[in-house]
């Protein structure tokens, strides 16, 4: 008996530019290479069902009065007219497992007709959608006093993190990218949670990919140039490096979003490429000497992954998931703040000598988080939620 589950997914994001669009992008194929039972829900320039291998699709198409949430992506408030339409295409594929990835639209309907077929349902965490929410009001907060500024946030994301797990209660199973959230879920859900993190393709992001032999030293930024990734303290990084007489340096900075136009106006030594793909990013990784990533609010943290596996060691916030992928001092740096911040990237241009080693480490570790074995997980998931609809222990 073939015991491969058969997984529908409910896609809020697929075509867009964002780490959740590459994660599932990537599954899909996955299951297409494995020619796993899979059928995939997402939005799409027109509506419509077609086959790709063991893969369906059901594309549908939002309407003129979808409203614009995060860069690229969009919400239909009308894409319920779709209802029926999901409904028969679900009953002709009959999933014994729905994936559900977060609170969009699309995502809706995974909630729905689990809910009212009894279809188990595994729900994968890719936004700190709470924490984007308290940054976002307090950068629009600044004559608000510090300290009451702070104590805003920090109810505004607590209440925001009740919010979402009243909808991620409704999946059997919770998985997330690092160790907090899966303890956050859990707590609050009472739900089984489990730890699923994200790979990278170490062929393509590599070391070899480096073009550069100058001695200018490149600090690299890849990501959405938005608030909540705090990209205006690369700003203070500079002010350092100033008082610190160090030139010689550049920022590259990789990405699109509302504070590009600040960083040109602010940045004296830097080089900002907008959106890049292909070979041009691989390269650009591998060109850089130093990633540094002062966001607070990301789940995972792909482009830190990215970086590790380009060799480029990185430094990092404590706030957030991509601490959880440094070995502090040996692949790269946790600050505690950013004071700690700055002085540990001053130290670091002025003793390059210690980045070929600390990039060998990157990448080693970057090695051992294959797509591979992180897509052969996620079907173990399925298969476990399968089981506790059914009452069996795995």
């Amino acid at each position: 008996m073939n015991d491969i589950p058969r997984v529908a997914l409910f896609a809020d994001t697929f075509h867009e530019t964002n780490g959740a669009a590459n994660f599932l992008r990537r599954l899909v194929n996955f299951a297409k290479k494995k020619e796993h039972p899979f059928m995939c829900i997402r939005s799409g320039e027109k509506t419509g069902n077609f086959q790709d291998g063991s893969v369906s699709f059901l594309d549908l198409k939002r309407g003129r009065a979808s409203i614009p949430m995060d860069g690229a992506l969009r919400y239909d408030p009308f894409l319920w007219k779709y209802k029926k339409l999901v409904g028969k295409t679900l009953e002709e594929f009959a999933p014994n497992v729905i994936h559900i990835t977060g609170l969009n639209d699309i995502s809706q309907f995974g909630y729905y007709f689990a809910h009212f077929r009894r279809i188990p349902a595994v729900a994968t965490w890719h936004t700190n959608t709470h924490e984007y929410t308290a940054q976002r009001l307090m950068s629009v907060l600044p004559f608000v006093p510090g300290n009451v500024r702070k104590k805003i946030g920090k109810f505004v994301e607590y209440a925001v993190l009740k919010g979402l797990m009243k909808l991620y209660f409704l999946a059997q199973m919770q998985l997330a990218p690092n160790e907090e959230l899966v303890d956050d879920i859990r707590r609050l859900t009472r739900r089984p949670s489990f730890l699923l993190r994200r790979g990278v393709d170490t062929e393509f992001f590599s070391p070899t990919k480096r073009q550069r032999d100058d001695d200018e030293f490149i600090l690299g930024f890849v990501g959405r140039l938005r608030p909540e990734k705090n990209v205006r303290f690369l700003g203070q990084i500079e002010t350092a490096f100033r008082q610190a007489n160090i030139e010689n340096y550049k920022f590259l900075i990789i990405g699109e979003g509302s504070e590009r136009s600040w960083l040109e106006k602010n940045l004296r030594s830097a080089s900002l490429t907008g959106e890049i793909f292909g070979e041009e990013l691989a390269k650009a990784y591998a060109d850089m000497d130093l990633f540094v990533f002062p966001s607070q609010t990301d789940a995972f943290g792909n482009v830190v992954l990215e970086a590790m596996s380009s060799g480029v060691p990185p430094v990092v916030m404590s706030g957030g998931g991509p601490k959880f992928l440094i070995d502090h001092g040996k692949n790269g740096f946790v600050a505690d703040d950013r004071k700690d911040f700055i002085e540990t990237v001053v130290r670091l241009i002025k003793n390059r000598e210690q980045l070929p080693a600390l990039g060998q480490s990157a990448r080693l570790f970057a090695q051992a988080n294959s797509w591979e074995r992180v897509f052969e997980k996620m079907f173990e998931y399925y298969k476990m939620v399968v089981n506790f609809r059914k009452g069996i222990r795995a």
